[in-house]
C-alpha cells in the first residue's frame, strides 16, 4: 500500500512540474512578446492631430495597463521558477515536501498568483478591446500589428492562468 501511494504522489508531482513547465514557457513567451512589441503611433490625441513623431510613439512602457501585464508576467516567471525545486524533491522523494500546513499555503499561493495572472491577461484584453472600438477608423497597420503583439500576450498570460488552476487542482486531490 506505501508503495502505491508513493507511486500516485510521485505521479502526481510530475504532473506538477510538466504543468509548472508549460506555465513558465507560456509566462516567458508573454514577457518576450510584449518587451518586443513594435510600436504604435497615435494621430489623434486629445482630438487634435499632431504631427511630432517623438510625441505620439507609443511604447508597453508608456501605458499603465501595458507595465501592469509585463510586471504580471515577470511575476509569475519568478513563482513558478520558485516552485521548480519544490516539485522536484516530490519526485525524488516520492512524497509531498513539508506537511499539510505547507500544502494549504503552496495552494493558497497559487490561488494569488492564478488571480494576478487572470486580472493581468483581462486588463490587456479589456484595453486592446476598448482601445480598438473607440479608435476603429483611425487606427493603422502600425497600431494594429502592436495591438495584435499585445492581444497575443495577454492570451498567453490567461492560458499561463488555466495551466496554474490546473495545478490547484492536481494540488488539492493530492492533498
Amino acid at each position: 500500500m506505501a508503495i502505491l501511494a508513493r507511486t500516485r504522489a510521485r505521479a502526481l508531482a510530475v504532473v506538477t512540474l510538466v504543468l509548472q513547465v508549460i506555465t513558465l514557457c507560456t509566462l516567458a513567451a508573454s514577457l518576450v512578446v510584449i518587451a518586443t512589441a513594435p510600436r504604435t503611433q497615435y494621430d489623434m490625441v486629445y482630438g487634435f492631430s499632431i504631427e511630432i513623431d517623438d510625441f505620439n510613439q507609443y511604447y508597453f512602457q508608456d501605458l499603465y495597463t501595458f507595465r501592469y501585464v509585463l510586471s504580471v508576467a515577470a511575476i509569475g516567471c519568478a513563482y513558478t521558477l520558485m516552485l521548480f525545486p519544490l516539485a522536484i524533491i516530490a519526485i525524488v522523494q516520492g512524497r509531498r515536501v513539508g506537511g499539510t500546513s505547507a500544502a494549504r499555503f503552496l495552494i493558497f499561493t497559487d490561488i494569488v498568483v492564478c488571480a494576478l495572472l487572470t486580472s493581468g491577461g483581462a486588463a490587456g484584453l479589456g484595453l486592446v478591446v476598448d482601445d480598438q472600438r473607440r479608435h476603429r477608423y483611425l487606427f493603422d497597420s502600425a497600431q494594429k500589428k502592436f495591438y495584435t503583439f499585445f492581444d497575443a500576450s495577454c492570451g498567453l498570460l490567461l492560458a499561463a492562468a488555466v495551466c496554474t488552476v490546473i495545478i490547484i487542482m492536481v494540488s488539492v486531490y493530492s492533498k
